[in-house]
């Protein structure tokens, strides 16, 4: 088991929860996060928001319902199917194969095999015809197929059999003959995707006291405006307190929308569904490689790019890491390829951008990688706690930074990762998908008699991963 970062040094806790707390007519800065903000945006939360770069420079989504959905192609243009038996296959003999349970659809009842169609060994390349297909059993269909060469068997390399999971892949209605007949269609599938968009809060509160009481803090702001608001009271102990919880809030939000999930269960909150985030789609439909911590290698990056081409990736990827895993970066990768290699791109993928952001580029097999540490991955730098088992470490995930079409309307083209927000309701301030507001007897907008003062923070988002099988999670083996 690895050994966690020491953090004893750290005091816990760092905050606690009370019924009554500080004040503020509040704009949050996350509502003018705009490209030419995005400078002083890091200066004032540092570099850690994945999320927040996708949204500010790939832009966000907006949706009308909480659900929203998308279409994708089912698997590869090209079919193939495999074996599911040991076959024996004398020379110019015919055969009968079991198609595997995989390749079925619609609960066994329809597979892509067809009479008439070529066949070639992958392992040997020998070419067969099927000669009859049957579909009695579910799941399990059977067909004959008969070697196109007198002399061969419809074998598998070096053996007198076809092998159980010898890959066949299809050749098409070839070698038809004169006067030939139709042979059966194709049909291309395509895969509906779902997600929702799930609510984001965050409170915070003062009693009127606590706002003009006057404390040690000598600096900083006393009621001068901020991003457009002005605070109620003169406390830099309330003002603090706030400027923490719109922090807070950002960090919540990111980790929801990076390593959270649905909901499922109504004892947690009987009125959200949640939203499934990136790494949870990923650990669904993507990829995993393993790799040996310490040991991540030339040979290891060549695996990755050949997952990439298989799943046509795009050119450009983000790779966020673990410390762990950007460690063993600088001490493999990067040490043997220190100058690195890349040519920048536009918006998103933006030289600005990717610096500012604390990209480290590297040109591999023709892709780009664009690798980043990713602190809020281990629990020691976002909590100041060190677990003895902490899930994402020595963790990293591939991102393409491409498109994909929607198989049902070809007008529209998605990026493969994208945040989608709904527009909250009117009232308070609202910008950047975030809708801010204080009440209270206590605020700027007194509601009560309660001396009081409330600022409330809501926006309403979820993840679209679109042609996830492109994503790849890289961890410990």
């Amino acid at each position: 088991m690895a050994v966690g970062i020491p953090t004893g040094n750290i005091l816990q806790p760092g905050e606690i929860s009370l019924s009554t707390g500080a004040n503020r007519a509040l704009v949050s800065q996350l509502q003018l996060l705009k490209p030419q903000w995005y400078k002083e945006y890091i200066e004032k939360y540092g570099n850690e928001d994945y999320t927040w770069l996708c949204s500010t420079y790939g832009g966000m989504e907006q949706v009308y319902n909480q659900q929203y959905f998308w279409f994708e192609n089912r698997g590869k243009l090209m079919p193939a199917v495999t074996n599911l038996n040991n076959v024996s296959a004398p020379v110019n003999t015919t055969i009968t194969v079991t198609l595997s349970p995989g390749d079925h659809f619609n609960s066994g009842t329809q597979a892509p095999i067809r009479v008439g169609e070529t066949l070639r060994v992958a392992s040997s390349n020998i070419e067969g015809e099927v000669l009859t297909i049957n579909t009695t059993v579910p799941g399990a269909f059977t067909f004959t197929v008969v070697p196109k060469q007198i002399t061969q068997g419809f074998t598998s390399a070096g053996s007198t059999s076809l092998l159980a999971g010898e890959i066949l892949i299809f050749g098409g209605d070839m070698d038809a003959g004169e006067a030939s007949s139709n042979i059966n269609p194709l049909i291309h599938l395509d895969q509906q995707y779902l997600n929702t968009i799930t609510e984001m809060r965050e409170s915070w509160s003062a009693t009127d006291l606590a706002e003009m009481t006057e404390v040690y803090y000598d600096s900083g702001v006393t009621g001068d405006a901020m991003a457009g608001g002005a605070q109620a009271g003169t406390s830099l102990f309330t003002y603090k307190g706030l400027v923490k919880s719109n922090t807070r809030y950002k960090n919540f939000i990111e980790m929801k929308l990076i390593r959270g999930n649905t909901v499922t269960n109504p004892s947690a909150n009987s009125s959200s569904v949640g939203t499934q985030s990136l790494i949870a789609k990923v650990n669904t439909d993507g990829e995993t490689v393993g790799y040996t911590p310490g040991a991540l290698d030339i040979a290891k990056l060549h695996e990755i790019t050949r997952i990439m081409d298989v799943n046509g990736g795009a050119n450009q990827v983000h790779w966020l890491c673990d410390i762990y895993l950007r460690q063993d970066f600088s001490d493999g990768i990067f040490q043997t390829f220190p100058a690195g290699a890349f040519v920048w791109g536009k918006g998103e993928a933006s030289e600005d951008a990717s610096v500012a952001y604390g990209f480290q580029s590297i040109k591999m097999d023709d892709y780009l990688f664009q690798v980043k540490k990713y602190r809020p991955f281990n629990t020691e730098f976002t909590t100041g706690k060190t677990p003895g088992t902490d899930y994402f470490r020595n963790y990293g995930l591939v991102i393409p930074q491409g498109t994909a079409m929607d198989y049902k309307d070809s007008t529209k083209i998605y990026k493969n990762f994208t945040v989608m927000f709904q527009a909250p309701p009117a009232g308070g301030t609202v910008g950047n998908g975030i809708r801010v507001w204080e009440w209270g007897g206590g605020s700027r907008n007194p509601s009560n008699g309660t001396m009081q003062d409330q600022v409330e923070m809501i926006c309403y988002r979820g993840t679209r991963v679109v042609a996830c099988n492109q994503f790849i999670q890289v961890e410990a083996a």
